[in-house]
């Protein structure tokens, strides 16, 4: 019965250190999904990216009025005014940067209010012109299409994000989503894009109710002019 006793005793021991054990994992992974949102970053730049973050969700519900308008016109004409915008806005913060001395993923974060600006506008507006083009792809690479600038101009935007260490996991993820869309980076063999899928359904769906059944059509014209077969003649 001691012995019987101190077995359990035993059990019960290691069934506390394993739960201690399990939660002590559990909060270092806690720990470490902050770090890796925070990056140790210092209070000024856990403002930023927490006003960063912030924006997105306004961006998010901008791109969304824009997918609802059912005009592909409008559509291309909007995502063109976007686009005119945005570039603008790029370009101006990349002569700033250019000219400060902030490099991304190197420099300390800035201080200086004209950089951290650009700095912020550089960051907002590609992770904008991300949302749009991977909602409308063929209309945002139509437009490139035509301005081979924005194009190369938005390649430099996209790797500058990348190097800055501010994205959220969220619009990292976009932001290679985007690459692999624009074929600037290798795309991964179960690469797709969830949204031009949809596209391709809904377009395929509009077709095919559009199209009128031909076929159905000629068979009741058949059934018209010919005598029916009875089940006796058969």
């Amino acid at each position: 019965m001691e012995r019987l006793t101190w077995q359990l005793y035993i059990v019960i021991m290691i069934g506390c250190f394993t739960r201690v054990l399990l939660q002590s994992e559990e909060n270092n992974s806690k720990l470490s999904d902050t770090k890796h949102e925070t990056g140790g970053m210092n209070p000024a730049e856990q403002i930023f990216t927490r006003l960063f973050k912030k924006r997105r969700v306004e961006q998010l519900d901008a791109v969304k009025g824009l997918l609802a308008m059912k005009s592909y016109e409008k559509q291309y004409k909007m995502v063109t005014a976007i686009a005119e915008k945005v570039f603008a806005v790029i370009q101006g913060s990349r002569v700033l940067l250019e000219g400060s001395d902030y490099i991304p993923g190197i420099s300390v974060f800035p201080e200086d209010e004209h950089t951290l600006d650009a700095l912020s506008n550089i960051l907002e507006n590609t992770a904008l012109f991300g949302d749009v083009l991977l909602r409308l792809p063929e209309i945002s690479q139509q437009i490139f299409s035509k301005k081979h600038e924005w194009e190369v101009l938005y390649g430099w935007s996209l790797n500058f994000c990348s190097q800055t260490n501010l994205l959220d996991r969220q619009t990292a993820k976009l932001v290679d989503l985007v690459n692999q869309e624009l074929n600037y980076t290798e795309r991964q063999p179960d690469y797709v894009n969830p949204y031009r899928r949809k596209q391709l359904k809904s377009n395929k769906t509009s077709k095919d109710d559009a199209i009128p059944n031909k076929t159905g059509k000629k068979k009741k014209k058949d059934y018209k002019k010919g005598p029916r077969m009875t089940l006796g003649e058969l």
